[in-house]
C-alpha cells in the first residue's frame, strides 16, 4: 500500500484515480468524527462527502504534513459551520439528539471502539455529557481521546495555541467528571 505522501504526489501529478485510495483509507474516520459532532447519520454523511470534495478542490495546494489531520481539520471546520447554521434555527439542545449519540457510542464500527461492552444507559449518559460541553472542548476531547492526537497536533488542526488545547481538554474532562457519576463507569476504566 502506498504511503500518503506518495498518493498525494501522484494525485498532484494528474493521477486522480488515487483520490479513491485516500477516500477508502480515511472515510470512516471522517464520517465518525462528523457523526460525533452532529449526532446525525445523514448530516455526517453529507459533511464527510463535502470534506472530500473540498480536499479534491484544493489538492494541488496541499503540502504534505499529516493527511488524516488535514482531512479532520476540513471536517471540523465544516462541522462548525453546520453547528452555527443549526444554532440559528434551533436551540442547542435540539441540534443533536442524544438517542442518535447512543447508536454512535454503542456502534462496534466506530474507530477505536472499546472491545468491552458498554451499557445503553451509560452510553446515553456519556452522550448527554459530551453534548453539554462547549464545541471547542468537545472537539479537543474527541480528537485527543477518541482519535489519539497529541495536544500539539490538535493545536495545529484547530488553530488554537498549545496551552488553549491543554486547557480545553482539561476543562472538558473536568466538566465530564462533574456530569457523570464515576461509579457508573468504573467497570469501563
Amino acid at each position: 500500500m502506498l504511503e500518503d505522501k506518495e498518493l498525494i504526489r501522484r494525485i498532484q501529478n494528474g493521477k486522480t484515480e488515487y483520490l479513491n485510495k485516500i477516500a477508502e483509507k480515511y472515510y470512516n474516520d471522517i464520517y465518525y468524527f462528523c457523526r460525533y459532532q452532529t449526532g446525525s447519520r445523514e448530516d455526517a454523511y453529507d459533511l464527510a462527502q463535502e470534506t472530500f470534495l473540498r480536499f479534491i478542490r484544493y489538492v494541488d495546494h496541499y503540502r504534505y504534513r499529516n493527511l488524516k489531520g488535514y482531512l479532520l481539520t476540513i471536517a471540523m471546520n465544516l462541522c462548525r459551520e453546520y453547528m452555527r447554521a443549526a444554532a440559528k434555527t434551533h436551540s442547542q439542545e435540539n441540534i443533536i439528539d442524544p438517542a442518535a449519540w447512543h447508536s454512535i457510542l454503542t456502534s462496534s464500527e466506530t474507530p477505536h471502539a472499546d472491545s468491552r461492552t458498554r451499557t445503553s444507559e451509560n452510553a446515553v449518559l456519556l452522550a448527554e455529557a459530551l453534548l453539554a460541553l462547549p464545541q471547542t472542548q468537545r472537539e479537543a476531547v474527541l480528537l485527543h481521546h477518541f482519535y489519539g492526537y497529541k495536544n500539539r497536533e490538535i493545536a495545529r488542526m484547530t488553530g488554537a495555541s498549545y496551552d488553549a488545547v491543554k486547557s480545553r481538554i482539561r476543562q472538558g474532562l473536568q466538566k465530564l467528571g462533574k456530569l457523570l457519576d464515576p461509579d457508573d463507569f468504573r467497570e469501563h476504566l
